[in-house]
């Protein structure tokens, strides 16, 4: 990591080809998994989940193809320390309510939308909220991967700072493409390291699970640095100078997976300055770059709180053009937005335009994204995406204990027959 710390380059580590169960599995998925049904209840199969759940199978089928698809980017960058048809299919419990699930996954879940227990994994949401509920299973899937392939020697922050990486990743083609930096993470990142408000790196890299926990219960000056601070880590061993670090990480990895202790993992895979680590990786951070702004669903909520202010002139709400027209001349306002403890300022013409535009969507130009549905009669029209892999993204309006409208963002599998 630059001329002043050393690195001790051991070669790629030997690692053995994807195991003919994970491969074929992908293939078998374009068909649909296997599915059978008990009361109101859905169980899937694939090589290496089993799904209980109280979605509907469209909804079922695309949660199991999400988590087969996590397993084989998490096996292809780092599991080959075993065989994956060693692997027992892990069971996966994910209910509309949280009462059932909590009823399911026992001590432990109350207050959590997702959980990992070491023998199952479990989360909960509305289909309205199925993106959400992905995002959940990557990061829970991303800690069963752990324990299977790298075990108890994990130090947590790469624990966790491995499962918020992997949360953060895109379903595209059927494949999951990982090494977003989300705008919020990024910002929050950089305004605590302005602020020297980052914990030392030799701290993070001793610090046990108990610690860990015990600076979000009692809300230490650490506890909202923990999980970003983790992720940057791993993003910078990753992608940091064009991925000069990622042979001495997948050897850090696989010292871990050989019960190494990760002191000596460490030192084996970067050698002893750790200082030197720590400068080269806050200047990533100055210097990262955001891959993405701000979420699909965070734009559809400010749109839809748009769509309600411009209920009295009809006419702007004709169409998705008509409506960014009048919006972009900034007659509905303007917006301080605030996203992982970071305020983004929606004011001026070319951050208004970009609020129109799904990330998602591969189109060049600057277009809207996003298409207008009329509402029924009296009611506010609905702002739709239809970018994001198997689910549609729209704004429905709810109305609050004073009777005021509110925007609120729900996602729901395509429909046999709807434009995608």
């Amino acid at each position: 990591m630059g001329a002043s710390l050393k690195v001790r380059w051991l070669g790629a580590v030997t690692l053995a080809a994807l195991a003919a169960v994970a491969v074929g599995g992908a293939v078998r998925a374009a068909a649909g998994w296997p599915m059978t049904r008990r009361g109101d209840l859905w169980f899937v199969e694939t090589p290496h989940y089993e799904f209980e759940t109280d979605y509907a199978p469209k909804a079922a089928q695309l949660l199991a193809s999400h988590q087969e698809a996590l397993f084989l980017e998490l096996y292809r960058r780092m599991g080959k320390t075993r065989s994956a048809a060693a692997i027992q299919r892990m069971k996966v419990y994910v209910y509309q309510t949280e009462d059932r699930y909590r009823q399911v996954m026992g001590d432990g879940s109350e207050g959590t939308r997702g959980l990992y227990t070491g023998t199952a994994m479990g989360a909960w949401g509305s289909q309205d909220d199925l993106d959400e509920t992905l995002e959940v299973l990557r990061h829970e899937g991303t800690h069963q991967f752990v324990r299977q392939f790298i075990g108890e020697t994990c130090p947590v922050w790469l624990n966790e700072g491995l499962a918020v990486y992997f949360q953060n990743a895109t379903f595209e083609k059927g494949k999951l493409v990982s090494g977003q930096a989300p705008m919020p993470t990024v910002n929050f990142l950089k305004k605590a390291l302005e602020g020297d408000k980052l914990m030392p790196v030799a701290l993070m890299l001793t610090l046990s699970d108990e610690s860990w926990r015990a600076a979000t219960r009692t809300r230490s000056k650490y506890a909202s640095i923990q999980y970003a601070q983790a992720w940057s880590m791993v993003h910078f061993l990753e992608a940091g100078d064009g991925g000069k670090y990622r042979t001495p990480f997948l050897q850090y990895v696989y010292f871990l997976s050989r019960k190494a202790s990760p002191d000596e993992a460490w030192q084996r895979s970067f050698g002893t300055n750790v200082a030197a680590f720590e400068k080269r990786w806050k200047a990533y951070i100055k210097d990262l770059k955001p891959t993405s702004g701000i979420s699909c669903r965070t734009k559809m909520a400010m749109l839809g709180d748009w769509v309600l202010a411009a209920m009295k002139q009809p006419q702007c709400l004709k169409d998705i053009e008509t409506f960014r027209k009048v919006a972009l001349t900034g007659a509905l306002g303007g917006w301080v937005v605030t996203v992982g403890g970071i305020e983004t300022e929606i004011a001026d013409r070319e951050s208004m335009a970009d609020v129109f535009r799904c990330p998602q969507d591969p189109s060049k130009g600057d277009a809207p994204s996003y298409e207008l549905v009329p509402g029924k009669p009296g009611e506010p029209p609905v702002v739709r995406c239809t970018h994001h892999v198997g689910v549609v993204l729209e704004t429905t309006y709810v109305k609050d204990h004073e009777g005021k409208r509110r925007t609120r963002v729900v996602s729901r599998p395509i429909l046999p027959g709807e434009k995608k």
